[in-house]
């Protein structure tokens, strides 16, 4: 993992250095990311505890930049213990101003997946989840972050009800986050995250066992590591699901 991410910062430091010297290039309305992490980790889920790069495209629909579509894509850099591997691909198409956000994600992940479908929208059979994401932050003067999201189609967020038609239960995810250090050295925002259905008696981010659970509480730091002209921002961030009682610590470098 080591000599991995070595030679992607090596290679992150020459096209640095290529950039630089092309000062005439026009705007796009196109631009990409790339991070690296220790684990993947979404909502107080763990997706994988494998180390993965993830690799996040936007292109600007409007001259503002206030709707945008693209594609998240993910993939761990070594098996899960069972065989399998982590591959991710989610599209989305999202309209944000003046704080407020809404999109919808079109989310398919594979891992465990013998025979993924990319094309299938069954609703009892798809492996896609359709995620409706919102989110409100109330400016600098109370830069408090409020966030609703719903997973309106998919399987893996499906019930059987009594007569065993297939139903989703529109697990929604709710979290609150707020800059409890900022503009320092090493900045600090804490959040809290509660999952619940709307329809059933589980949903997707808890134990199984109730309809409303805490599922994610923790604390990110975030500073920028200077390597010489170059500045690589790192984050590192600790969470608990008290509903599945458990606990991680995720490292993060967003390459460029």
């Amino acid at each position: 993992m080591k000599k991995v991410i070595l030679v992607i910062l090596v290679a992150v430091l020459s096209m640095q250095v290529g950039f630089a010297q092309e000062t005439d290039l026009k705007d796009s309305p196109i631009d990409f990311s790339v991070d690296i992490k220790s684990n993947h980790l979404w909502r107080g889920l763990v997706i994988t505890d494998k180390p993965m790069v993830a690799v996040f495209t936007s292109i600007k629909l409007n001259k503002s930049g206030s709707f945008t579509t693209g594609f998240w894509g993910g993939m761990a850099f070594s098996n899960e213990s069972d065989g399998s591997s982590y591959k991710e691909i989610n599209y989305y198409v999202q309209y944000a101003e003046n704080g407020f956000s809404i999109a919808l994600w079109d989310l398919f992940n594979t891992r465990g997946v013998a025979n993924p479908d990319v094309w299938d929208y069954d609703k009892e059979t798809s492996g896609h989840l359709l995620d409706l994401r919102t989110s409100y932050n109330f400016g600098e003067s109370f830069p408090l972050r409020l966030e609703a999201d719903f997973l309106l189609f998919g399987s893996g967020d499906g019930q059987y009800d009594q007569n065993l038609d297939f139903e989703q239960r529109y697990s929604t995810y709710v979290q609150v986050s707020y800059p409890l250090v900022k503009d320092a050295k090493v900045n600090l925002d804490g959040f809290v995250g509660a999952g619940f259905s709307l329809n059933g008696d589980t949903h997707l981010y808890g134990d199984g066992q109730e309809n409303f659970d805490l599922v994610n509480v923790g604390l990110t730091a975030s500073k920028t590591v200077m390597l010489g002209n170059y500045s690589l921002p790192v984050s590192t961030t600790v969470l608990w699901n008290p509903s599945l009682k458990y606990a991680r610590v995720q490292l993060a470098f967003n390459l460029f």
